[in-house]
């Protein structure tokens, strides 16, 4: 089983992405990697689905208002409606994720 490694965030994987692609100056590089999670970013928070072929999607559901109870005290709360974005990845890339258990 492998031991997972820590957490990367945006700028660990610009790095990595600026290693692999030397093709063109970094800071064009740079620009293209950011535009495209400005687009990303943009198109969830239009409440866009998007379909990356290979990769997975990103599905946007509007949660429905309800009650739920505080744990502390018990006392029922009101809970608003509030949009939630689920991901489900490829499936070439899950049997990659399992295929060595």
């Amino acid at each position: 089983m492998r031991i997972r490694d820590p957490k990367k965030n945006k700028s660990d994987l610009l790095k990595k992405f600026l290693e692999s692609e030397t093709d063109l100056t970094p800071k064009i590089n740079e620009a293209i990697f950011t535009s495209f999670f400005d687009i990303l970013e943009k198109n969830i928070t239009d409440h866009v689905d998007i379909e990356l072929r290979n990769f997975g999607v990103f599905k946007l559901k509007l949660m429905n208002p309800r009650y739920g109870s505080d744990p502390r005290n018990k006392k029922k709360i009101y809970i608003p409606s509030k949009w939630k974005v689920k991901f489900k990845i490829s499936e070439s890339i899950h049997k990659k994720l399992n295929e060595k258990i």
